[in-house]
């Protein structure tokens, strides 16, 4: 797997991580501070993607 597609997976998954967090931690918490739970638990899942696409590059 190339660094482009690997950046571009872990991008994609931390977006659409923060937003289902997001959005679920908001229903939850019954406040918006469920947007910022949702944007580092999005930002921290794209990240752990990135690495483990980076890995799985390297072994191959």
């Amino acid at each position: 797997m190339k660094r482009g597609s690997a950046i571009s997976v872990g991008f994609s998954v931390g977006i659409s991580m923060s937003i289902l967090f997001g959005v679920i931690f908001c229903k939850v918490l019954k406040s918006y501070a469920g947007i910022g739970v949702g944007i580092c638990f999005g930002i921290a899942l794209g990240v752990l993607t990135f690495v483990i696409f980076r890995a799985y590059r390297k072994k191959e």
